[in-house]
């Protein structure tokens, strides 16, 4: 095979189409994990659960032709990556700054889609 391979494209590009369609879940996903962080529900699970969703789509997201919405969601995990490691929720005077991190996010997708 080789990379103008007809097949080989096709298959990139429904890889690439999958994972499109499964962005709007995933998104959804660290919305609802973050407004649960908000409302102090769970947070020793969410918020390590919305930092690993953030590394999937930061890791991810270029090798599908989303790399905006990648950077987007490597500034997501670095917000809430000390909020992990301190094992709590962001204080007050700082969820503002995660909230935008996640908003920039859905911003992301919706303005590239």
């Amino acid at each position: 095979m080789t990379r103008n391979d007809p097949a080989l494209l096709a298959f990139m590009e429904e890889q690439r189409a999958d994972y499109t369609r499964s962005l709007p879940l995933r998104l959804a996903q660290i919305a609802a994990l973050w407004q649960q962080v908000l409302n102090g529900e769970d947070v020793a699970q969410a918020l390590p659960t919305l930092e690993r969703h953030a590394h999937g789509i930061a890791g991810s997201a270029a090798t599908f032709g989303w790399a905006e919405l990648g950077l987007a969601a490597q500034a997501l995990e670095l917000a809430v990556h000390p909020y992990v490691e301190a094992g709590q929720a962001p204080p007050h005077q700082d969820q503002a700054g995660v909230s935008l991190a996640v908003e920039e996010l859905q911003r992301r997708f919706h303005g590239a889609a």
